[in-house]
């Protein structure tokens, strides 16, 4: 047999190859045994995009003085694109908070997240779009006029301009998987970017969470789960990668409010670092606190208040 007869080619199949190397590492990121409070929680890269989350801040203590227990806890996020053309184009961020012993009585609640509402990042981009309507009337053109059938669409147009945006929402709501009565157990954070102008989704985020407790005693956790899309080559193969097991899921988060204060070294831009370091009073945990603390960094800016 020819060489070029030992292999036949198949003009509709095609090669997919996935790097499983060390740069396609995945949610992995485990507590060490009797671990409190943990505060690496996701590290990813595929396809030359990372993504992080980490803690950044852990404050417990009242919610006002002498009132009820509480606990402030400041989450970072990172969505960096290792290259000029790499970005992120969306994402959902999760993060569930339970009991350690899963009794639902003692979960904590959400009372309050920053940010919550929804949010502009910078400028928005105007697009013109151009609306058809129509309707195609056909008649017989008699010989005189050439012997054919003819046929003449009428068609009214309609211009107008909407915005397109980089948004980010935060909510605080129930997740029923988990149980389907009582107060708020999740916080959600949704990213988009500006698709029009293919700005990417902001590169660096923290989100302050304020929650309520029923007492010092009870230990609680946090699960977070992030869900990023870029393009289709990264969510082909970051999909492939955990569905045969490449990326493990990461260790809850196990808080116990007997711990003292912690905050993380210094390590991002100017601003970022000197709000975390704001004073908080561990006897007045409220929202203020939330503002003072958490903040956005990115190719885009802050541009609108929060909408309620």
């Amino acid at each position: 047999m020819a060489p070029s007869e030992a292999k036949k080619s198949d003009e509709y199949s095609s090669d997919i190859q996935l790097d499983t190397v060390t740069e396609e590492r995945g949610y992995h990121s485990r507590n060490r045994e009797g671990e409190i409070q943990r505060p690496d929680i996701v590290d990813d890269i595929c396809r030359g995009l990372l993504v992080q989350s980490r803690i950044d801040r852990i404050v417990h203590g009242t919610e006002t003085k002498d009132g009820e227990p509480a606990t402030l806890i400041v989450f970072g996020f990172r969505f960096h694109g290792l290259g000029k053309k790499r970005r992120f184009r969306e994402a959902t961020i999760n993060i569930l908070f339970q009991d350690a012993d899963k009794v639902e009585e003692n979960d904590p609640i959400v009372a309050t997240l920053w940010p919550n509402g929804d949010f502009t990042l910078g400028k928005p981009t105007d697009i013109e779009i151009e609306k058809t309507r129509g309707s195609e009337v056909g008649g017989n053109v008699g010989a005189a006029y050439g012997g054919a059938n003819g046929n003449r669409t009428w068609q009214r147009r309609k211009n107008y301009n909407v915005t397109d945006r980089a948004s980010l929402t935060g909510s605080v709501l129930l997740d029923t998987d988990v149980r389907d009565w009582g107060p708020p157990n999740t916080v959600r954070l949704t990213l988009h970017e500006d698709e029009t102008a293919g700005s990417g989704i902001v590169t660096d985020l923290r989100a302050a969470v304020l929650l309520i407790r029923q007492n010092d005693n009870y230990k609680f956790t946090a699960k977070v789960t992030i869900d990023a899309k870029a393009d289709f080559n990264y969510n082909f193969a970051k999909g492939v990668r955990d569905l045969i097991g490449l990326s493990p899921a990461n260790d809850l988060v196990l808080f116990n409010p007997g711990t003292k204060e912690w905050r993380r070294r210094r390590g991002l831009a100017r601003y970022l670092e000197d709000k975390l370091a704001e004073d908080v009073d561990v006897q007045n945990l409220n929202s203020k606190s939330l503002d003072e603390l958490a903040g956005v960094l990115g190719t885009t800016v802050l541009a609108a208040e929060a909408t309620e």
